[in-house]
């Protein structure tokens, strides 16, 4: 119990700094906003002939917002944050808390969560309702089982981020892993659905953790049926307890390998 008190307090004075770092916030608003208008008008261009790969256009106008709401909750700014601790050799100090390195970050994470999600879990609604209107697909009954799609997508997206962000501990420099990291995220379901990929590339990715960050969640939410949730669900989970199991072991490989600079 004191263990996990003290991961609580953790999460909740991140909590308190999301609150009063509130111009961050509203910027990343603004970003939000402008990445799903641009890209309204384009699927609105490329839905001149009706249906695509079984998407109508308000799916995905709403795929995209659902998307990038996942993508906002998750952030990224673990990576940034383990790259500077261990330029700046602040790591060193860290290592030395009575607290494991990878849940300080995960509790520290957790903590902002709660307000990334109704904050941007607002707008989203927003700019789906005055952009295109409601989601006649979405469905109520599947709105528990859509939250543990997102959980476990955060859950997997961040433990990815500490497996690249522990490469630092001996290449210091990762950000080339990040962006190819990146880009498979980009491709492989946040961007464009699954299902309009080519055919044989759909079993690869199908395959690959990327996918079940961005795709599985969406997927689930503008096509919810016990069916798609039976099986995208359980392989989220699986890949999140490999990440998770990942990052723990490559953590003790890593923590031997750690060259500290700065002071």
């Amino acid at each position: 119990m004191k263990s996990m008190r003290k991961y609580f307090v953790i999460a909740k004075v991140s909590f308190s700094n999301a609150l009063a770092y509130r111009a961050a916030v509203v910027s990343r608003f603004v970003f939000y906003t402008l990445y799903i208008y641009v890209f309204m008008c384009l699927w609105r261009a490329i839905y001149q002939e009706g249906s695509v790969h079984g998407y109508s256009y308000v799916q995905m106008v709403w795929y995209l917002i659902m998307t990038e709401f996942t993508g906002f909750c998750c952030g990224a700014e673990i990576l940034g944050q383990m790259n500077d601790d261990v330029k700046s050799g602040a790591v060193a100090y860290q290592l030395g808390r009575p607290s494991h390195y990878i849940y300080y970050h995960f509790a520290d994470m957790l903590g902002r969560l709660p307000l990334y999600i109704v904050s941007f879990g607002a707008l989203a609604c927003i700019l789906g309702f005055v952009f295109v209107g409601p989601l006649e697909t979405f469905s109520f009954a599947g709105l528990p089982l859509l939250c543990l799609s997102i959980l476990l997508s955060v859950i997997l997206h961040f433990f990815l981020l500490i497996l690249i962000g522990l490469t630092a501990f001996s290449l210091e420099d990762n950000f080339a892993l990040y962006l190819i990291y990146q880009k498979l995220n980009f491709m492989l379901g946040m961007f464009l659905p699954l299902e309009f990929l080519p055919g044989w590339l759909q079993p690869v990715a199908k395959c690959l953790p990327f996918s079940y960050i961005y795709w599985a969640p969406a997927k689930i939410f503008v096509g919810f049926s016990p069916a798609l949730c039976l099986e995208l669900i359980p392989v989220q989970a699986a890949w999140a307890a490999a990440a998770v199991v990942s990052a723990h072991a490559y953590y003790r490989f890593s923590i031997r390998r750690l060259q500290v600079n700065g002071g």
